[in-house]
């Protein structure tokens, strides 16, 4: 049971921090509309987090080694997951303007991903650092891209 908490909390908690974020920062940048982040993050909340924990099931499904009962965990472990990491995004978004919510959202991520990433690399016995470097490196990534491409849509459109 623990190897299927462990798999929905990581996939959950990990989509849930880059997808968002990406997304809210695209359309942000796309749109600078406060209805179009918050629906996109309502829709990464509901949709992507029903759509993330099918694919979990289906993968632990296919490995042909757990129970009916692990697969079923990992599945509603990720959906949970992801459903309320994705939700914690939306709290700045009604409280403050846009351009803030979006900054502290960026940092609010970041520091999901700086703990559970500290935990992740104790439990392997590795070099905490790097382990949390790696993963911010690429959730860089992903802001960075998202940002130009909704800059990039915004041009093309208009």
């Amino acid at each position: 049971m623990k190897h299927s908490i462990e798999v929905g909390l990581s996939f959950g908690l990990t989509s849930g921090v880059i997808t968002t974020i990406g997304l809210m920062v695209g359309v942000y940048s796309g749109t600078h509309s406060s209805v179009a982040v918050i629906a996109s993050v309502l829709t990464i909340a509901i949709a992507d987090a029903m759509s993330d924990a099918l694919g979990i099931h289906i993968a632990e499904e296919s490995e042909n080694v757990h129970s009916k009962q692990e697969v079923w965990v990992a599945t509603l472990t990720t959906f949970f997951a992801k459903f309320f990491v994705s939700s914690t995004f939306l709290i700045p978004l009604f409280l403050l303007p846009l351009e803030t919510a979006v900054i502290v959202n960026i940092a609010w991520g970041t520091v999901i991903m700086v703990v559970y990433n500290y935990f992740v690399g104790k439990k392997q016995e590795q070099n905490t650092w790097g382990v949390i470097f790696e993963h911010l490196f690429i959730a860089f990534l992903v802001v960075l891209v998202t940002y130009y491409l909704g800059v990039w849509v915004n041009e093309l459109v208009e």
